[in-house]
């Protein structure tokens, strides 16, 4: 009888009719397509042997390579004839990635169908602003212009060359024909930008030459410096109060060692946590010394190129999961500069300033001067948790446990072995992004990417621990010109560049950024699988904006133009282009209109989260038995679409397949004939459906057991105004 069963279930799943049997089965083996759990070995055993001798067959035609179905006369009904060749469907999405310094972008697309046929390929196009060809006859825009890679690859790196804008089309073919292109936004690449004559650079890059200095060292050769050679490469330098950099020039009498008043040993080396929930605190934690504040980055670009910069830039979802800022900072001297007096500014800057020359003064000289410079070495982490089945305040209180952990197990100066084997299982089930960057030590420059909490308290702690004592300069402060004695009695930015103006404008702007990347993060190629990021689109559907939009189009363009005029308002010869985002007079010249145009129609994604618990179970029973159930839980309104780019099924037992946009954490679960679970759409709202079914064994055996938590994570869309 069981044997019987088992053939009626392998039937059942290759699609056979019960009747071909003389007894037909239980009702509810027929609906059955699942094998059992521990019946697995032998029914795929069964079902290896026996392909050939059940239903559906496939035979060849003498003369066509035609399928045929062995209950069809394939002579009488004639030969199925072949599907229709076509051509393949628009690829759904583009995206153009930068890669920072460089001249080169990243081209991705999302393909769509392939279409019917052979050589199937993609044909990619690219068109500088400006250059758009025409047609002849009706003078109407045609497809950018030169055709830069034919391939079967979803991504192309191109290289456009510096300071141009340029867009990218993509379309699929076949041998029947092509799709139409999807095009992408313009993009200014690498643009150069006229800071005015100025030369500057991040303060830990600045020296006599290209080696660390050593402490406790005072050699004076061609190829080392001292820890005192490296402080005086930046002291009393020029400043650059919008970007945060050192000038390469002094403008003071003095230099070299007579400039220096005292040197201050600190010898203080210290852990610190901070748990930051904006950009505009990460900044400020990370001691991104820029007057503009906020990101300046989503677009992928910093203005200065530090580590704490880099660090800045690569930290993402800050507002939606919160951060945790950690570092250990080496300090070693601090070195005071002599009194502005003493150190006499030299003739032709005082004459810039007297002859009412501000700008060319702060070319040469900046905005301040460097009044003290501390030596050492300093390695920062941004520490994030990820949890798929976590809401997002979820973790953040699970972010302040780490946090507070992490404090204590500092207290003595190190961590140990088993504290971070406790720390592990604490976190057990959880995940982190976390990002380092070291300066000062053999091994600065690149940013580290862990995702172990175990490996980055390994990590700290060898550099706490470290003999490496290479140094740089790690902390400045700064200090205002003097106005000179001719102009005596002068404001002083009646005297000097006034540049606060562009540094509150690009305080707006970095408020704009921070609001766009939680606008936009969930559609960014750089971190979203393209797939997900294609789902979350459609789901949002298109804004028609001077054509097929899309949010992420919009989202593109957008960044796009922050990049771009956090440019103007930091370089000194493009400050005739510094407006505030919502001015009248900022118009964004590439997309020909006013800056805030776009923007305003990229939608708020607030958090939204649906659950439902599906628990099901089946006693033992004389033959086998069987017991399904399903559930639904819908989101409240038609604004609310899924978190697609969330797809985890948590499991020790049965694992059912993952479902984009849900997370399946399976509790209990023994004899578990199937389990399903689904996003559909029901008038206009999204909807979590889970059903499963389970078996209790013949004979009083054992009954079945399924019992899970399924969570729908997703954004309401809404219409929200921008705080500027």
């Amino acid at each position: 009888m069981l044997k019987h069963n088992k053939i009626v279930l392998l039937l059942s799943g290759l699609g056979v009719v019960g009747n071909a049997y003389a007894i037909d089965p239980p009702q509810n083996l027929t609906q059955e397509t699942s094998s059992f759990y521990e019946d697995d070995a032998e029914f795929n055993q069964t079902a290896a042997g026996s392909e050939e001798g059940w239903g559906w067959q496939l035979k060849t035609s003498a003369s066509a390579n035609i399928q045929c179905d062995t209950n069809t006369d394939c002579g009488g009904g004639g030969p199925i004839d072949p599907p229709p060749d076509v051509a393949p469907s628009v690829p759904k999405s583009i995206a153009v990635l930068r890669i920072k310094g460089s001249n080169s972008v990243e081209v991705k697309w999302q393909g769509g169908s392939a279409g019917q046929g052979s050589n199937f390929h993609y044909e990619l196009r690219q068109q500088y602003k400006n250059e758009i060809p025409q047609d002849s006859e009706t003078q109407t825009q045609t497809a950018p212009s030169s055709n830069v890679s034919v391939g079967n690859n979803l991504s192309s790196i191109q290289t456009p060359g510096a300071d141009k804008i340029v867009k990218y089309a993509v379309r699929a073919c076949n041998s029947v024909g092509c799709s139409a292109y999807k095009t992408s936004q313009y993009y200014s690449i690498n643009a150069n930008y006229d800071n005015g004559g100025a030369v500057t650079k991040p303060l830990e890059s600045v020296r006599t030459n290209s080696q660390l200095a050593s402490k406790g060292s005072y050699s004076t050769s061609s190829t080392n410096q001292t820890e005192q050679e490296t402080a005086l490469a930046a002291l009393s330098k020029g400043y650059d109060a919008l970007k945060g950099e050192v000038y390469g020039n002094s403008c003071w009498d003095l230099s070299g060692a007579a400039q220096l008043d005292s040197v201050q040993y600190i010898n203080d080396q210290k852990y610190s946590f901070s748990q930051v929930d904006t950009y505009e605190s990460l900044a400020t934690t990370l001691d991104v010394k820029r007057s503009g504040g906020g990101s300046i980055s989503f677009g992928g670009f910093s203005i200065g190129g530090s580590g704490s910069s880099s660090l800045y830039s690569e930290t993402s979802k800050v507002t939606e999961s919160s951060v945790i800022v950690s570092s250990f900072i080496d300090k070693q001297n601090r070195y005071q500069a002599k009194q502005a007096l003493t150190l006499g500014m030299s003739t032709p800057y005082v004459n810039y300033l007297v002859n009412n020359q501000p700008k060319e003064f702060r070319k040469f000289c900046g905005d301040k001067f460097i009044d003290t410079v501390t030596t050492g070495r300093k390695i920062l982490f941004t520490i994030r948790v990820v949890s798929e089945k976590s809401s997002y305040s979820e973790i953040k209180s699970k972010t302040l446990e780490l946090k507070a952990s992490l404090e204590s197990y500092s207290a003595d100066g190190n961590f140990t072995s088993s504290e971070a084997s406790s720390l592990g299982e604490e976190f057990e089930g959880y995940t982190f992004d976390i990002i380092g960057t070291q300066t000062g030590g053999s091994d600065s420059g690149n940013l580290l990417r862990l995702n172990s909490i175990t490996e980055y308290m390994t990590v700290l702690t060898s550099f706490a621990n470290s003999n490496d004592e290479d140094l740089v300069n790690i902390e400045s402060t700064e200090r205002d010109y003097p106005i000179p004695s001719a102009l005596a009695g002068t404001s002083h930015f009646d005297v000097f560049s006034d540049y606060t103006e562009y540094r509150d404008i690009l305080q707006t702007w970095g408020r704009l950024d921070s609001q766009l990347e939680r606008r936009c993060w969930m559609l960014d190629l750089n971190g979203i699988d393209p797939d997900a990021v294609g789902q979350i689109e459609e789901a949002m559907g298109l804004s028609f904006y001077e054509g097929n939009v899309s949010q992420r189009d919009l989202c593109d363009s957008a960044k796009d133009m922050v990049d771009r005029f956090v440019n103007y308002c930091s370089n000194q010869g493009e400050w005739n282009k510094c407006f505030l985002p919502n001015s009248s007079n900022c118009i964004d010249s590439i997309n020909n209109g006013l800056c805030m145009q776009r923007p305003e129609l990229i939608s708020f994604k607030g958090f939204r989260l649906e659950q439902v618990r599906l628990d099901l179970s089946k006693g033992g029973c004389l033959f086998r038995c069987y017991e399904s159930k399903s559930v639904q839980q819908c989101f409240t309104n038609t604004d609310i679409i899924p978190d697609f780019s969330r797809n985890a099924v948590i499991t020790s037992s049965y694992s059912p397949s993952p479902v984009s946009g849900l997370v399946v954490t399976v509790d209990r679960s023994w004899n578990v004939s199937s389990a399903s679970n689904s996003i559909t759409e029901e008038n206009g709202n999204y909807c979590l459906n889970a059903r499963a079914k389970v078996f209790g064994k013949g004979g009083f055996g054992a009954g079945g057991r399924y019992e899970s938590n399924n969570q729908m994570f997703g954004f309401q869309t809404q219409t929200l105004g921008y705080s500027l």
